[in-house]
């Protein structure tokens, strides 16, 4: 098979990273949707907060949540901008055109999304590659109501377009010109029929190169719009990339988000941004909308309860385009608390959006020596001091008696806050008090007031307060290591801690791994949650003793509670004892391997057929159990290859230990086979032997170890013959260059049937009862050595 593009080098990576049980961020994990048990990842930042957006991301037909994650990165994107992934997985790595199952399983990672994050529903979006976009755009024209925005990325709907959504779409379509899975000729009249749908300018306007300013980027940008609701369609045209999502120069997914983010499901939508009564006029409750607000001959659909019980309105009017004003029949006094709800009402943006019902919404009472109310609570990083957010201006108290923090952490405790008190920034809204010990992002706080001493500068004293919630951003007590693990890929360490942690690429080095007492280079490292995991350089054996250390350094936990140093901590190594040692001289075919990194299998057209191994990049490795079992050292091994070029090769390892190059020649096909020979010194005993690629661009169908058949390590000894007598029945041998004292006879199985120390003659015949076949004769000094194939015919 060819070397892998950009493309498939992220089929490798995620195949790789599927081996990793727990490694990168996040686990698939089951959802259940109607009777059908589903499959999904859900990635989330460790300070992810409410109310931020959701991406879908669907992987493409016969691929895989692994291979999608990988190729997509999305997990950075959202690290950035804090917001949540999902990864479906489509059944039989499939989705469906057409029902409404996988329209279904949308809905329910929504849904679940929704209670896990509390995400916001006005802003989910969905994108997908190949199969997966065409699922987006199947999607549009199903859930338009629940999705915001839609991403499809090199795929779009083969039987033709359809355009049947419930509102105008926002739509971003990528696609490489030199796609030849779903050809880049169909994009055109899916982003047309999208124009038009959505009311947009047929005539776009044009970014190239995009971004404007980068010189070496192969990415064009078509924005046609805005249309009906300020939508926008989409073309991002990369130039010469095929049939994959891709992330340089330009990347793909950033590029989405920047798109996506712009709408919402609630766009045009008025939303009260605040209520109040104020003293110029305390007959008015004043209401602030987002938006501005189509004038009405009379507004209706609004109640106000004071001390909750209803009141008379006289009239609602419109004071500014984005301002009503409720005037009441009876005016609030200072102590009022004053709520307001809106059922069924006529109140509408100029978009013609209209506002959605809401009850109870609580009214600021903003007269004179009304009492402040607590907006926010907030323990700061250092755990050493709280900041209260009021309502209104503040006076500095010196009275904070019955103002106490509440902690439970094993068990309830309370404590103490000084009377050391500020402004935060000179803010009178924002008072900062003192703790007497420090906190910690552990502790679940709590403030409780019963005094007389905290007051606005208006004079109005706050009301005692129960068990307000504390926002405890605070940094975490000192997180420890649980457990580590090397899984059975044989390159990936778990280090499991007591909390979520982060770190960062320049922490890397503050941690040290040995093998066997000796220091080992880690390549890179993924973090999900409470784990760590560390991806090794080198791979590790069955029965190696590993240890990690971390000394003293900057590395945190996600409430940045700082790691623990520890020292020598044992690594279980869980690499499987190999199920066979395959003994030589022997065929190995290729697949049979112990352990790999990168590689995949295919069917292969060579002589006796089966699979071979491909897909190699550099880096690549196979590693192989052998046992020699034989008296023989000296090996020769012979691969089975195939290349397309010239100039690739890879390197042979005994127990780690580099022992030889093979060049792979140019065979003139992936599916054309050569024999490449080398020799090869193999101890007695058992051993690994590994195979590195320094470069990209072969296949291995087999290779053969047997015992060297012909050959001599010293070039100065020419004068040999060896061969069967058939007169005699005996193999002769006659030399003058090679003073020899040991005679070896073994056949092809590798059964030595002769073994004989001698005294050297110039000419000597060696008896034994050899039967028809083929033998190697090998004689030698202990320093010099000749081996030679006799073929005995009686």
């Amino acid at each position: 098979m060819k070397s892998k593009s950009n493309y498939f080098r992220i089929c490798c990576v995620a195949l790789i990273m599927s081996m990793l049980p727990i490694l990168c961020f996040a686990q698939i994990e089951n959802i259940q949707v109607g009777e059908q048990t589903r499959r999904m990842l859900a990635f989330a930042p460790s300070d992810i907060e409410s109310n931020r957006p959701l991406m879908i991301s669907m992987h493409g037909m016969n691929q895989d949540i692994n291979y999608q994650k990988n190729m997509t990165r999305w997990e950075d994107v959202a690290s950035e901008h804090n917001f949540v992934v999902v990864y479906p997985e489509g059944l039989n790595s499939r989705w469906s055109l057409f029902g409404s199952s996988d329209i279904d399983f949308i809905l329910a990672i929504i849904d679940e999304m929704h209670d896990r994050y509390a995400i916001d529903r006005d802003r989910v979006y969905l994108s997908g590659f190949s199969m997966g976009g065409m699922m987006t755009y199947y999607a549009a024209t199903q859930i338009a109501d629940k999705i915001a925005a839609f991403a499809p990325v090199g795929g779009y709907l083969m039987q033709g377009p359809n355009t049947n959504s419930s509102r105008p779409i926002p739509l971003i379509h990528t696609h490489g010109t030199t796609d030849d899975v779903v050809v880049f000729g169909g994009v055109q009249t899916a982003i047309d029929v999208w124009v038009a749908r959505n009311n947009c300018p047929e005539t776009p306007e044009v970014i190239q190169p995009y971004p404007a300013g980068m010189s070496h980027s192969n990415t064009t940008k078509y924005i046609y719009g805005p249309g009906t609701d300020q939508v926008e369609v989409v073309l991002l045209k990369h130039e010469g990339v095929g049939h994959w999502h891709s992330m340089e120069p330009v990347n793909t997914s950033e590029v989405i988000w920047q798109f996506c983010r712009r709408f919402s499901l609630g766009f045009g939508i008025p939303k009260v941004s605040s209520a109040f009564v104020i003293d110029d006029d305390p007959n008015q409750v004043v209401i602030e909308f987002s938006l501005e607000l189509e004038e009405s001959s009379g507004f209706d659909g609004f109640t106000v309860e004071v001390d909750g019980s209803p009141v008379d309105i006289s009239s609602i009017e419109l004071l500014g385009e984005t301002v009503l004003a409720i005037n009441l029949e009876q005016a609030i006094i200072n102590s009022n608390q004053i709520t307001i709800s809106y059922n069924d009402g006529n109140v509408t943006s100029v978009f013609e959006k209209e506002l959605i019902d809401f009850s109870d919404l609580l009214v600021e009472n903003f007269l004179h020596g009304s009492s402040p109310r607590i907006i926010e609570i907030i323990a700061q990083e250092a755990g050493q001091s709280l900041v209260i957010k009021f309502n209104k201006e503040m006076l500095l108290p010196s009275d904070i008696d019955g103002l106490i923090l509440n902690s439970n952490f094993n068990g309830l405790t309370e404590i103490s806050i000084n009377d050391q008190v500020s402004f935060l920034d000179e803010d009178p809204k924002t008072l900062v008090f003192e703790l007497d010990e420090q906190v910690f992002a552990d502790y679940e706080l709590s403030i409780t007031y019963t005094g007389t001493g905290i007051a606005a500068t208006d004079d109005g004293l706050l009301n005692n307060v129960d068990n307000f919630p504390v926002n405890n951003k605070a940094k975490g007590l000192p997180v420890t290591i649980e457990s580590a693990i090397l899984e059975e890929n044989a390159i990936a360490i778990n280090l499991k801690f007591a909390k979520a942690m982060r770190m960062g690429d320049e922490q890397l080095e503050q941690f040290r791994v040995q093998v066997n007492g000796q220091d080992v280079a880690i390549r890179e490292f993924f973090v999900r949650k409470e784990v760590i995991s560390l991806v090794l350089a080198n791979n590790v054996y069955f029965g190696d003793e590993i240890t990690i250390s971390y000394t003293p350094g900057d590395i945190v936990a996600a409430d940045q509670g700082e790691l623990s140093a520890f020292i020598d901590f044992a690594v279980e190594n869980k690499v499987a004892e190999p199920s066979e040692w395959t003994e030589i001289p022997a065929r190995i075919q290729a697949e049979n391997y112990t352990l790999q990194f990168g590689t995949d299998t295919e069917t292969t057209s060579d002589v006796g057929g089966g699979i071979n191994v491909g897909w190699i990049d550099s880096g690549d490795w196979l590693v192989y159990a052998i046992d020699n079992k034989s008296d023989e050292t000296e090996f020769q091994i012979s691969f089975r290859l195939a290349a397309e070029a010239g100039g690739r090769n890879f390197d042979i390892y005994i127990d780690d230990e580099k022992v030889g190059q093979i060049n792979v020649p140019n065979t003139g096909g992936w599916q054309t086979w050569q024999t490449v020979t080398s020799e090869i010194s193999l101890k007695q005993g058992q051993q690994y032997l590994k195979l590195v690629a320094t470069s990209s661009g072969f296949n291995i169908n087999y290779f053969d170890i047997e015992v060297n058949t012909v050959g001599f390590n010293n070039p100065a000894v020419k004068d040999v013959l060896i061969y069967h007598d058939p007169s005699s029945r005996q193999i002769s041998i006659r030399t003058n260059d090679l003073i020899y004292n040991n005679v070896k006879v073994i056949d092809l199985a590798g059964n030595v049937i002769v073994n004989d120390s001698v005294t050297y003659k110039s000419e000597k015949q060696i008896s034994g009862n050899f039967s028809n076949g083929v033998y190697i004769v090998k004689i030698s000094n202990g320093e010099d050595y000749f081996s030679q194939k006799v073929t005995v015919l009686k």
